[in-house]
């Protein structure tokens, strides 16, 4: 019988060379040999992204989210996202943790986020083209490109050049 491949495991095979532990391992962390970290306060384990899970009955649940649920009263709205400040997951203070009423909220704060670590001021946005942050009164947004005035002449005046050789 042919047993996993990872040395000193010996369980029989299941799937690309590993035991069922070994390949359950790997398809929820990409690890065949990752295993869940222990807090040292003894308070769940951290996955390998970084975040707390708590095991509560038979779920296994989210800390950031068991915190903000316990600070709302009630269960999050199936849509909301809990967004960590300081974008460290496993810190979990109620005063690190926002809650966002959707994923479009979220990814909001964290464009804010950036900008405000890049060039201090948190409405700038940043030009598709050159990648430098400005103003939004100094570019062209729509609903997907924000782009400078020049950059967005030079783009088209390069498609132009193309399309004429």
């Amino acid at each position: 019988m042919k047993t996993c491949s990872i040395p000193e495991c010996g369980g029989p095979l299941f799937c690309r060379t590993w035991c069922r532990r070994h390949y359950l391992s790997w398809w929820k962390h990409g690890d065949p040999v990752a295993s869940k970290q222990k807090r040292p306060d003894g308070s769940g384990n951290t996955r390998p992204d970084g975040y707390v899970v708590k095991q509560s009955g038979s779920k296994h649940i989210f800390e950031h989210i068991r915190i903000a649920e316990r600070a709302l009263g009630k269960p999050l709205p199936l849509i909301s996202q809990v967004h960590h400040v300081d974008e460290n997951p496993s810190n979990n203070t109620s005063s690190n943790l926002v809650i966002c009423p959707s994923q479009t909220y979220h990814m909001l704060l964290h464009q804010r986020t950036d900008a405000l670590n890049s060039c201090g001021h948190a409405d700038w946005r940043k030009c598709n083209c050159c990648k430098t942050y400005d103003d939004p009164e100094n570019l062209l947004i729509s609903k997907t490109n924000v782009h400078h005035r020049e950059c967005f002449n030079n783009y088209q005046r390069a498609r132009r050049k193309e399309k004429s050789l």
